[in-house]
């Protein structure tokens, strides 16, 4: 019966610090802003920026949250391969292509980030 009460709450608490709050873009880094912390994303080897909405409809989760406050963890598609999820809104994702992997965001404007992200792209 603890088990009963304990597990439910312990996954809300547990989903709830990995909840993805907003996006920061600085001289060289993607800053992921979670509940408790910020998760870096390095910005060297940008190869492309796009925004796909519903581009994680047939996705395969590997590893992560599959929709209680967020998306987040790896995923895989045919479209892109293996990703690694922060998305709160699966209409507006924005993928992020880099040498060796991809990234899945979901800002508030995708046009909008992807404009701001450009100048951050590594020339072919």
């Amino acid at each position: 019966m603890l088990a009963g009460i304990v597990l439910p709450f312990g996954l809300l608490i547990g989903s709830a610090l990995f909840i993805v709050r907003g996006y920061t873009i600085t001289a060289d880094t993607l800053l992921i802003h979670r509940l408790l912390w910020d998760t870096r994303v390095p910005l060297a080897l940008l190869q492309s920026v796009e925004s796909n909405p519903g581009l994680m409809s047939k996705s395969l989760r590997s590893c992560g949250n599959g929709g209680l406050y967020s998306f987040t963890g790896w995923y895989w598609n045919k479209q892109l391969g293996h990703y690694h999820a922060y998305v709160t809104d699966l209409k507006r994702t924005v993928v992020l292509r880099f040498a060796a992997r991809r990234v899945v965001i979901s800002p508030d404007d995708p046009i909008a980030f992807v404009e701001a992200m450009k100048p951050h792209l590594t020339p072919p």
